[in-house]
């Protein structure tokens, strides 16, 4: 009789899976996208727990649902379109004047010793003085139209960008000046292939700032004197004494506020990403 052998065979074992980079990444993303819309959902809880035990009138403080459904139909109707596309012309037209002149006179300074010894102190502390200072001063000049809002974006736009102009400057290494004295470069051609490339970082978080200052600007000068924009659709929300109205404009101007920025940001990052970087040991 022939024994018969059984073969004993050991079950594989799963080998252990690694997750790719890219999937580390966006794993990474996702989770710091979930820590981040922690305060805005603990502040919407919040929100909602104050209307239900009373806490205000519902005629100051309205619920969440109502806040929300009057934004949709501002949004399905177009009117909140229309006074977000007015504010944005006046924005960038304001931070394109002010930020232009304020690159301008940051380079002059940073340049010219004279000029920031004489010069710069004067203009930073007009600068100084608060937009809303200047702004009756602006009305008797400018009127309230259209010139007075650019103006006074203009105005609160031109610091950020010549205090950083001129920051970069004087910080920027004085190796980038001795090459382009070796290379024998002209006036002009080291100004556009050493020192504003080298300053390239100051730059965009003048930019930044400036951007972010011109928007609040933008929406006061709008709450004071305006016909349109989403600062007087605040203020009409409030003389109707409409608060929903009120409150769905304030999240419109926030969210905005905070995309420009986030736009300004990855551009920063992506034209200078090098000075992100940390430096190699």
């Amino acid at each position: 009789m022939t024994d018969i052998g059984f073969k004993h065979v050991t079950p594989a074992l799963p080998s252990t899976v690694v997750a790719s980079p890219a999937l580390t990444g966006a794993l990474r993303r996702v989770g710091w996208a979930a820590l981040g819309l922690l305060p805005p959902l603990a502040l919407l809880l919040l929100w909602q727990f104050a209307v239900d035990q009373e806490w205000l009138a519902e005629q100051i403080l309205p619920a969440p649902a109502l806040v929300w459904d009057t934004t949709r139909e501002l949004i399905a109707s177009g009117e909140l379109a229309a006074e977000l596309g007015v504010s944005l012309q006046r924005v960038l037209a304001g931070v394109a004047m002010g930020g232009g002149l304020g690159l301008l006179a940051g380079l002059a300074f940073g340049l010219s010793r004279g000029l920031d010894t004489y010069v710069a102190p004067t203009v930073r502390a007009i600068c100084l003085v608060p937009s809303l200072g200047w702004l009756p001063f602006f009305m008797l000049i400018f009127g309230i139209g259209e010139a007075l809002k650019i103006i006074l974006i203009a105005k609160t736009c031109f610091l950020p960008l010549m205090v950083c102009a001129q920051e970069g400057l004087r910080s920027r290494p004085a190796k980038y000046d001795e090459v382009a004295a070796a290379l024998n470069l002209s006036g002009l051609d080291r100004l556009r292939f050493v020192t504003l490339p080298a300053i390239l970082p100051h730059l965009l978080t003048g930019l930044r700032l400036a951007l972010s200052k011109g928007w609040k600007a933008l929406i006061l000068v709008e709450m004071i004197s305006s016909a349109a924009g989403l600062g007087y659709l605040m203020m009409w929300g409030r003389k109707a004494f409409q608060l929903d109205v009120v409150f769905a404009t304030i999240i419109a101007i926030g969210l905005v506020g905070w995309l420009l920025d986030q736009a300004v940001w990855r551009l920063q990052r992506r034209a200078t990403g090098w000075s992100f970087q940390k430096a190699e040991p």
